[in-house]
Parts: C-alpha cells; sequence; structure tokens
C-alpha cells in the first residue's frame, strides 16, 4: 500500500480515537470512581442488595427502550436526511414534546400498577413497591435529555457531551455516598439516580431551547418512528439477552448468588470502556464517510484497528479484573467469589464490539426491520442456554450464556450487513489480534500465587499486547 493512501488512514484514526476519548471520559471516570467506592458499597449493603439492585437495573434497562419508543435512534437519522435547518428544528420539537408526553404517561401507568409490578420482578419477597416508581420517574425525567444529546454529537461537540455527562455522574456519586453511607441502601441508590437525572435533563434545556422549534409535526413524527420504532423489540430483546439471566438465575439459585454475579459481570463488563466510548463517535464517522469514492476501504480498515483496541480491554479485564475485585472487598470478601465470571462476561462484550463494528450496513441502508431478526435470535439462544445451563453450573452457566447469545448476535449482524452493504473486512488481521490476546491470557495461569507479584506479572502480559502487535507487523501492514 502506498504511503499516501497508509497516511490517510490516521487523520480518521486520530479523529475517533479523540472523539471516543471526549465521549467516554465521563463514563470511563465514573466507572472507575464507583469501583473505589465499591469497599464502600459492600461495606453498607448485602449480596442480597446486589440482587436487588441487578432486579431493579432489569426493570430499568427495560422501562427505558419503552420510554424512548426507538425516538433517540430515529432522531439522529432522520436528522442527517432533512436539508433546511428548519427541518431538523422542528424534528427536535416535535420529537422532544411527544417523548416528554409518553414519559409523563408511561410513569403514571407504573405508579399505578406498582404493586404486581412489584410481585412479579422479586416473586415472594417483600421490598418497597416504591422502588420501581424510582427506577420509572429516573426513566421519565430522562427522556427530556435524548435529544438535545444527540444534537451536541452531531454537532461533533464530545467536550461538551462529556462535560454535561461528567456533572451528572458527579451529583450521582455524591448522593450515592452521602444517603448509602447514612443507611438508605437501596432505596437511596435510587433516589441518588434520580435526582441526578433530572439535574442533568434541566441543565441540558437551554441547549434544546436554542435548537427545537415550538413546533408539533405528525410527519416527522411518523418518519421518526417509522425507523425508531422497529428498534424498540431490538432494544427489548437486546436487553433480555443483557439481564434475562439475573431473573432466570433468580428462580434457581439464592438471591445473594444473583448478587455475586452481578458484581462479576460489573467488572467482566469493563470492556465497555471502549466499546461505549467508542460507539457515540462510530455512528456520525460512518454516516460522514458514506459518499466518499473510498468508504467501504476506509471503514473496514478503520474497523481492524478498533478491533485490535477492543480485544486489548478484552485482555486487560480478563487477566486482571480478578485481582481488582480482590483488592477492592477487603471487608466483605465473601464478594470475591464473583471473579471466575469476569473473563467470561469480558468474552461476550467483545463480540459485541464484534457486532457494533460489522453490522453498519443495517443502518446505512435504514433496514431497521433486521435489527429484532437479530437481537430476537441471541436472546432466544441466550434464554435456551440459560434454562439449560444455570441448573448445572449456576452463574457461571448465566455468564457462558451471555457468550453464547451475542456470538449469534454477532454473526447474525454480520451475515445481514454483508449483504445489504458488503464492506471488505480484513478477517485475518482481526483473528491474529484475536489470537495473541487469547495466548497471552492463558499465559496469566502461570502468574505467581503471591498477590504484588501476580500483579505484577499479569500488567506485564497486559502490556506486551501492544508490543505483540507491532512485532507481528498486524497493525502495520497495509497500516
Amino acid at each position: 500500500m502506498s504511503g499516501a493512501t497508509a497516511s490517510g488512514l490516521f487523520p480518521h484514526l486520530r479523529k475517533l480515537a479523540g472523539q471516543s476519548a471526549v465521549y467516554g471520559a465521563a463514563d470511563v471516570f465514573t466507572n472507575v470512581v464507583n469501583l473505589l467506592l465499591i469497599p464502600l458499597y459492600t461495606s453498607y449493603l448485602t449480596k442480597e442488595d446486589y440482587g436487588n439492585l441487578a432486579l431493579l437495573i432489569l426493570f430499568g434497562t427495560f422501562a427505558k427502550i419503552v420510554f424512548r419508543l426507538g425516538l433517540d435512534a430515529g432522531f439522529f437519522r432522520i436528522h442527517y436526511s432533512l436539508e433546511t435547518e428548519s427541518d431538523r428544528r422542528a424534528l427536535a420539537g416535535t420529537v422532544s414534546l411527544f417523548a416528554a408526553g409518553m414519559g409523563v404517561v408511561l410513569l403514571a401507568a407504573v405508579a399505578l400498577w406498582a404493586e404486581p409490578l412489584t410481585g412479579w420482578l422479586f416473586g415472594a419477597d417483600r421490598v418497597p413497591a416504591s422502588w420501581v416508581v424510582l427506577v420509572a420517574a429516573d426513566t421519565a425525567a430522562g427522556t427530556l435529555a435524548f435529544v438535545p444529546l444527540a444534537l451536541l454529537r452531531i454537532q461533533d461537540r464530545p467536550g461538551l457531551f462529556s462535560t454535561f455527562s461528567a456533572g451528572r455522574h458527579t451529583v450521582n456519586i455524591v448522593l450515592k455516598v452521602a444517603l448509602v453511607a447514612a443507611g438508605w441502601g437501596v432505596g437511596g441508590i435510587l433516589w441518588s439516580d434520580l435526582a441526578a437525572t433530572a439535574l442533568f435533563s434541566l441543565a441540558l434545556l437551554p441547549i434544546l431551547a436554542r435548537h427545537a422549534a415550538p413546533a408539533f409535526s405528525p410527519a416527522l413524527l411518523a418518519d421518526t418512528l417509522r425507523f425508531g420504532l422497529p428498534k424498540v423489540p431490538h432494544g427489548l430483546l437486546l436487553q433480555v439477552q443483557n439481564l434475562a439471566d439475573r431473573k432466570i438465575l433468580d428462580l434457581f439459585v439464592s438471591r445473594g448468588e444473583v448478587g455475586l454475579y452481578q458484581m462479576g459481570y460489573n467488572f467482566g463488563q469493563g470492556v465497555k470502556f471502549a466499546t461505549s466510548a467508542f460507539e457515540p463517535a462510530w455512528g456520525p464517522f460512518v454516516y460522514a464517510q458514506l459518499g466518499q469514492p473510498e468508504a467501504k476501504r476506509t471503514l473496514a480498515r478503520v474497523a481492524t484497528h478498533v478491533f485490535a483496541v477492543f480485544a486489548g480491554a478484552t485482555l486487560a479485564v480478563s487477566v486482571l479484573g480478578g485481582d481488582l475485585l480482590t483488592l477492592l472487598t477487603p471487608r466483605n470478601p465473601a464478594f470475591r467469589a464473583a471473579a471466575p465470571v469476569i473473563p467470561v462476561v469480558a468474552l461476550a462484550y467483545l463480540l459485541h464490539g464484534v457486532f457494533l463494528l460489522t453490522s453498519i450496513g443495517i443502518g446505512i441502508e435504514r433496514k431497521a426491520r433486521y435489527y429484532p431478526v437479530v437481537t430476537g435470535a441471541a436472546a432466544a439462544a441466550n434464554i435456551a442456554a440459560n434454562f439449560l445451563l444455570i441448573p448445572r453450573l449456576g452463574m457461571m452457566g448465566a455468564a457462558w450464556a451471555t457468550v453464547l447469545s451475542y456470538a449469534v448476535m454477532a454473526l447474525l449482524g454480520f451475515t445481514i450487513s454483508r449483504r445489504l452493504f458488503p464492506l471488505p473486512y480484513e478477517g485475518g488481521r482481526w483473528l491474529g489480534a484475536a489470537a495473541i490476546a487469547l495466548v497471552l491470557y492463558l499465559l496469566s495461569a502461570l502468574a505467581p500465587a503471591s498477590l504484588l507479584p501476580r500483579l505484577a506479572f499479569e500488567a506485564a502480559l497486559v502490556a506486551a499486547y501492544p508490543l505483540a502487535l507491532g512485532a507481528t507487523g498486524l497493525m502495520k501492514r497495509g497500516i
């Protein structure tokens, strides 16, 4: 490959890396702080509390999808298809008004049905019905935030985006520390989430006011829902895939083991530091490339480098996660039993990263109807595997079921996308990066038993990954 062609890739990589770093900075900061606060949380919260939180996360995630009705995805895509600023302002106003109205209606419905919802979620265990109402209120307050956040992404303002996110997370963390330490338990965490989201949405209103017209266009709403609504079953099925294991696990094991699984899952999904930071930058980057003569080649080559980063993040989480858990639970060592879950969940999120990179043809061709097909198959695989594996393997069965479901999702997403918008992915280089990460992970079994020498050995393995990529030429050949 010529030097000119090779050098042409670096601006794209720099831009994506820079924007991903800025978009992800607030989330990384928050997750790091939350990890450092685990000694505090585990001093005041029991395994059963973590199990209850796992079930509330399940409910909240489903509520978020239902409350938004795919409007967030539809707004982002339709905005790019509009040609005039007045139409774009009308779109922002229309979607915001409709989303706020639906949020109020659905919150009222949850409050009305709080008792039966609580009974379904927690079974015979008696917990306050107000918990599900607080989760729904947090979700409703967030419906005012997604349009201004999408506008910041569209306007290529990752710094301001992350500033708002960091502010929200800081308020949330401060409130959680205060309320949990004051003995509020699970309720303190839920009140912290609600207060932080409400303040966050209020802070974003000036951005919405500047870029939205006080208008309501049924035609624009119909276009938005036409693209976004098919993503509702996709989102619900995706969360069945992500979170149904908690509910199924709760049917077969104690609430305490559900809490252990949630703890291990929290560490394993540390791979999301990379994937979640990358995702907000990836969509605008992909759509901006359309129409360029080298668009397909550029996207495929960028995807190679991004996959290598995802594989490195998976290696780091898998190798270091268990020891980090040990260090962060000095006063409640019972949580350390969650360590085996960490590398398995990390592998699942690597496969999610593969899906992000290889399913872009579905969005490019605006064939949103395929998303429920993909996630439906993945969710079905997840549920079947959970019922098959959990009775035999407990929480490890839930973890491996997650891996299987993400493998199905990645395979189907790639297959469908290739038919719609084929890209010349560099499969050999992907496999090479994955093989290096796997070998280094297997070598971690040779780590010394003593904690500090083991940490040094494991850190050296993680540091060896980029060196091995360079030495083999995987990230040099063809750039």
